[in-house]
């Protein structure tokens, strides 16, 4: 993708493209430390100045992750690697189990055995409610699973106070180091960081900030070993897959359930207005009863009051009756469709899911990979299933509420027409089943909503809420899961058939109770009945009488005490390998492995420096690490010119911004600014001797090597090659930062406060001019076009 990410001042970061039209903007929270691009350009990961890292789409600016990896410290920098297909060291007989393990679990059966997961909220339809979704093929949407990347994507984060943090793309910890402890320089300042593409090292450029630091030699170059990550990359990419998996079908039964929630509270907020002016009504007639007592006078008397009179007749009417009774019959299907097409088919894929990763636990070499325990994966499982039944248990009670607001909506309908035909006894022909669901709804549902603290929310008139809010600790959350989920399966499938005795020997006594033929006995055995009719449903069918809020708070608990434990096997592996001296603190610096193999190589430059290094350590395959080969090489930079920034392209080159050193003008003024590439095969390197390297300084020992070399010649290094392709950038005012984008062969140069300037960096007008001679299809019009184009082109300086 041709893009470019801009992070202003005041806190803005825009997206545009190289012809500078802006696709979006945003303002995240907290001000912008650091930007880094995906190596295929898809997503932008921004680094905030409270520890946040935001994982961005770049097709339209939406937060796809987000986590806040290191609190209470800025990111300030961030390197994004991927994988290498052979990133294992196959050969390593050591290897060989964990490497069985990983092809043998390597698959993921969830694909295979489940549809791809609903939408957690339907798409709305005009006229309906959230949860109706329209049937028939025009109504039918096509699900797909989201493609799986094929190796191991590794961000390394790194805050202010000197910690880093290494991560998959899905934001999940592999592991955490504490660099001021490690490197053993409690002041630090970290500059640059680089990945292997093997994930077995990590190249960290440092500055000693402490206030007894020797100035001149407080650029460093430590080298982390991270072998841990690297040799079991397919573990640690299916345990991050997972997990993700894990996350996103947690946020989407969070999303679900907050949706019936929604439609559920609406309704019953119309159903306690409508219940407040008949109570409104009936003080203003002197009664100080209830709403439901005088339905259940009405019930058993046939007798209207007057408040209940023109509260029917004027107050609700049967348009206003009938539209009560949409809204509530609308909650009941739209909730019952969330739960039932969207809630559950996600809640059984987790399930299953963390079965899967319980099996791996179990697993003993991906137990020592991924530091998962069985016991901890195994109580997160039976979390989410009980969060199942839950889910059925409150879907049951939901359908059961439904049918007692139909059966009261039609009873007091034809109460209302009844009235309107003055009859005297409005009770009259009435079936008793239908009597009875009046009067259970009335001493039951009526009173207090049953349904809304079963899905979590305090709306209405319940009185009951979530003791775990949104705003939870994960300390307590944790607390809370560890009564919840303890216990076996076989512990929960007894409770669950207990709870089914009980509720049907309820149902029977209740029965048996309602044998009377008196009206009085009647509604006392119905009373008996609704006391643990709708009240002890809720507490029968449901497991625990928790609510899915709760449960849901208990799940996440758990499945964040399962997946804690991956960081804390990692770090001891972490270990510090090798520290170089680079020399005096940088005003220029770039550190990156060349692509296709294992050496990392680091460019400096230095303020008042008339030279530059470029330094490269090329790991052995060995089991010592100490056996790397450095080498090193120095470039002299032309008279008052200094590297305003530098950056590694393509192959190896270095593309280097030269600006004056002074911005005075006249016929002594310093030349313009240059933008440069410079191959590294003319470059001329020389190998440090490795017990020399351990306590003296890089630069100084390379100068005094050249200067051996050239038997007491400049000890400064060559000149830059002549022949190295260059342009003479218009504007003299440059600061970095230089972005240079290998795969698309462009570089941006910022000039001055207001200007970006585009360079195509694989155009050379010379070579062109060559082809079309030899080919001798040149003409006058693609001359003119290749006169027009000599501004945006990189031009390489005549031949001598």
């Amino acid at each position: 993708m041709d893009l470019l990410a801009l992070s202003t001042a005041d806190g803005q970061l825009h997206l545009h493209r190289l012809n500078w039209q802006r696709l979006w903007w945003t303002t995240p929270d907290a001000a912008i430390t650091a930007l880094e691009w995906r190596p295929d350009g898809k997503q932008l990961a921004v680094g905030l100045e409270d520890g946040t890292l935001l994982l961005l789409n770049t097709e339209d600016g939406e937060v796809q992750h987000k986590a806040q990896l290191l609190p209470d410290s800025a990111l300030v920098v961030i390197n994004w690697t991927e994988a290498a297909l052979a990133s294992q060291d196959s050969a390593n007989p050591a290897q060989q189990p964990q490497a069985m393990a990983s092809s043998q679990l390597q698959g993921d059966r969830a694909r295979r055995m489940f549809a791809p997961p609903p939408p957690p909220v339907p798409p709305a339809t005009a006229g309906l409610s959230v949860g109706y979704t329209t049937c028939g093929r025009s109504g039918s949407s096509t699900q797909a699973w989201a493609p799986q990347a094929q190796q191991l994507a590794v961000l390394a984060c790194a805050s202010a106070a000197g910690d880093v943090v290494l991560c998959t793309s899905r934001l999940f910890p592999l592991a955490q180091l504490e660099l001021p402890s490690l490197l053993g320089c409690p002041r630090l300042e970290l500059l640059r960081l680089a990945t292997e593409p093997s994930l077995q090292q990590l190249t960290v450029c440092w500055r000693d900030t402490r206030a007894d630091a020797d100035p001149h030699t407080a650029l460093r170059l430590s080298v982390v070993s991270t072998r841990h990550v690297g040799r079991h990359a397919a573990q640690l990419h299916r345990l991050s897959a997972e997990a993700a998996h894990v996350g996103a079908l947690l946020e989407g039964c969070q999303q679900t359930f907050d949706a019936a929630s929604k439609e559920w509270q609406t309704a019953m907020r119309e159903c306690e207005g409508s219940r407040s002016r008949l109570a409104g009504l009936m003080a203003d007639y002197g009664s100080s009863g209830e709403p439901a007592t005088e339905l259940q006078s009405l019930l058993a008397t046939g007798a209207v009051g007057g408040a209940l009179q023109q509260y029917i007749t004027s107050g609700l009417g049967e348009t206003g009756l009938k539209a009560l009774a949409r809204a509530v019959d609308g909650a009941v299907c739209s909730a019952h469709n969330l739960l039932t097409d969207h809630l559950q088919p996600q809640l059984e894929q987790l399930a299953f899911r963390l079965a899967e990763l319980r099996g791996l636990a179990l697993c003993l070499p991906w137990r020592h990979v991924t530091g998962l325990q069985p016991e901890q994966v195994a109580a997160a499982e039976l979390a989410a299933l009980r969060l199942v039944l839950q889910a059925e248990a409150v879907r049951r009670q939901l359908v059961a509420a439904g049918a007692q607001y139909r059966s009261f909506f039609s009873w007091l309908l034809i109460v209302l027409r009844r009235m309107q035909e003055d009859a005297s006894d409005v009770m009259v022909g009435h079936p008793r089943s239908q009597l009875q669901a009046v009067e259970q709804f009335l001493l039951g549902q009526y009173r207090q909503d049953t349904i809304g603290p079963l899905l979590g929310s305090t709306g209405g008139t319940s009185n009951r809420g979530s003791s775990l809010d949104g705003e939870a600790t994960p300390a307590e959350a944790a607390a809370a899961a560890a009564p919840a989920a303890g216990g076996s399966m076989l512990d929960l499938v007894m409770e669950v058939l207990g709870r089914q005795a009980t509720v049907q020997a309820a149902d029977s006594t209740a029965a048996v109770g309602a044998a009377p033929s008196d009206q009085g006995a009647a509604c006392d055995s119905s009373r008996a009945s609704s006391g643990g009719g709708s009240g002890s449903t809720t507490g029968g069918t449901s497991i625990g009488g928790s609510s899915l809020a709760q449960m849901l708070q208990v799940l996440r608990a758990a499945c964040q005490a399962a997946f804690s434990s991956t960081s804390d096997v990692a770090k001891p592996t972490l270990s510090l390998s090798s520290t170089l001296t680079l020399g005096p603190a940088p005003s220029a610096l770039a550190t990156a492995y060349l692509p296709g193999s294992a050496t990392a190589a680091t460019a400096v430059g230095w303020e008042g420096q008339p030279q530059m290094m470029v330094l490269r350590r090329a790991r052995q395959h060995t089991a010592d690490d100490a056996q790397a080969v450095v080498e090193a090489a120095l470039l002299q930079l032309p008279s008052d010119t200094r590297v305003a920034d530098l950056s590694f392209y393509k192959d190896g080159q270095l593309a280097l911004l030269l600006a004056p050193c002074s911005s005075s003008t006249g016929p002594d003024a310093s030349p313009a600014s240059r933008l440069m590439l410079v191959p590294q095969q003319h470059l001329h390197f020389v190998q440090l001797p490795g017990e020399l390297l351990a306590g003296s300084d890089v630069l100084r020992l390379c100068q005094v090597l050249l200067e051996g070399e050239a038997s007491g010649g400049d000890a400064g290094g060559p000149p830059l090659p002549a022949d190295c392709r260059q342009r003479a950038l218009p504007y003299s005012a440059v600061q970095p930062p230089l972005a240079v984008s290998a795969s698309r062969g462009v570089a941006c140069v910022l000039a001055g406060l207001q200007r970006v300037l585009l360079y195509d960096l694989e155009d050379d007008d010379e070579q062109e001019a060559e082809e079309e001679e030899e080919e001798e299809q040149a003409d006058e019009d693609a001359a003119g076009a290749l006169q027009s184009d000599d501004d945006a082109a990189f031009q390489s300086p005549p031949r001598q």
